[in-house]
């Protein structure tokens, strides 16, 4: 079964890293809505591309990053 998404782009700074991709939240909701929820532990981001937050240094490029939500000093959406 299928679930309508949004594509949100997003960054999400960690103690290391500073991460540009999408997530995908439920068809209607806000981001915040996704990161309420206390089912899943880590965050999907495609598309992602990761910066050495001291340096920023282009470090990788991923189709598809797992973060764990505990590692997560801040995320906002960009236009």
């Amino acid at each position: 079964m299928y679930t309508e998404k949004d594509k949100v782009r997003v960054v999400v700074i960690t103690e290391h890293y500073r991460i540009e991709g999408d997530m995908h939240v439920l068809a209607g909701s806000r981001l915040t809505d996704s990161l309420n929820s206390k089912v899943k532990e880590f965050l999907a981001v495609t598309d992602a591309k990761l910066w050495n937050a001291r340096d920023g240094e282009l470090m990788y490029e991923t189709s598809y990053i797992a973060i764990n939500r505990g590692a997560i000093d801040a995320i906002f959406p960009v236009a």
